[in-house]
């Protein structure tokens, strides 16, 4: 009998252990840190993408395993709706993104930060998109030589009819609707085409300003002063107000400590990637972001045909 009892406490304890290994390797391959007790916590997040939506599940060859905008914004709001988390340190290190997908991921940035503490720590770059993200956290530290700013629009249409007419090639264009073919490489822009871009450009431009102006609390005047595009290192973006301090990671995560009123927290990571993809490490160059035709703007570096960059 006594066998018996013995075999049935070693079969549970192996239970056990099968069962607390699978949820280990379940941990793994997902990415992120869970907290089986409890306890206060610090969120860690790791922001080191371009922003955007993916809606492509089998793009791992040109985009790697990066998250996008969506894994992000879900994120958040776990981390917002988790008692055990005190507060989010976002480590940046981002050129910007899609226009859409960065203004949703902001928006949740600053409708956490009103409900517990985010720090923006800044690791190397913090452009474009990726500054309307940072803008609303409750506190930015950036590294000395790290890169801010980069806040602007840009578009940039490429024309190649006059190799066209070199080559001999000729096209033609069969349209219904006066703008169908606006920006259109055959030809050349015309006039009133250039100023109709150029007022949604400006208009884009003014709601990102007026963003910026709202979260580190600026005059719009002073805001298109310091945000013509122009970058910052992290000590001249301090100087101009961009970020509050100078500092490392650690002086992030002890202002947060501060803010959130905590002691010595579990710290919890989410987001880091195993591999950025051929895409990202391609185009991971300042503002890369904003672009992805004329009914999604992308805060970013550069447009093509008929697609809009924010720069």
């Amino acid at each position: 009998m006594k066998k018996i009892y013995l075999v049935l406490i070693i079969l549970f304890v192996v239970l056990i252990g099968i069962v607390g290994a699978t949820i280990l390797v379940v941990m793994s391959l997902s990415g992120e840190n869970f907290d089986l007790f409890g306890g206060e916590k610090i969120a860690k997040v790791y922001l080191c993408n371009e922003i955007y939506f993916n809606y492509d599940q089998d793009s791992g060859l040109l985009f790697g395993n990066k998250k996008d905008a969506r894994y992000y914004i879900n994120l958040l709001d776990r981390l917002e709706k988790d008692d055990s988390v005190k507060g989010v340190l976002l480590i940046v290190n981002s050129p910007g993104g899609e226009v859409i997908a960065s203004e949703k991921l902001a928006r949740k940035v600053a409708e956490l930060a009103k409900k517990k503490p985010v720090v923006v720590y800044v690791e190397g770059l913090d452009a474009s998109g990726a500054y309307m993200v940072s803008a609303p956290a409750n506190y930015i530290v950036a590294e000395k030589d790290s890169i801010v700013g980069s806040i602007g629009v840009r578009m940039d249409i490429i024309h190649y009819y006059g190799l066209m007419k070199k080559l001999g090639i000729n096209v033609t264009t069969i349209k219904a609707g006066k703008y169908k073919d606006i920006g259109s490489p055959f030809r050349p822009m015309t006039k009133e085409e250039y100023e109709y871009l150029q007022k949604m450009i400006n208009e884009t431009y003014m709601d990102f300003i007026r963003w910026v102006a709202k979260y580190r609390h600026f005059s719009i005047n002073y805001t298109l002063k310091i945000a013509d595009g122009k970058i910052y290192t992290g000590e001249d973006a301090k100087k101009v107000g961009l970020v509050d301090e100078v500092g490392t990671e650690e002086t992030a995560l002890k202002k947060l400590e501060e803010l959130a009123n905590v002691s010595n927290p579990e710290i919890v990571e989410y987001g880091l990637n195993e591999d950025n993809g051929l895409l990202f490490k391609l185009t991971y160059y300042l503002g890369y972001g904003i672009g992805k035709g004329l009914g999604e703007v992308l805060y970013s570096a550069g447009i093509r045909d008929e697609k809009i960059l924010l720069h």
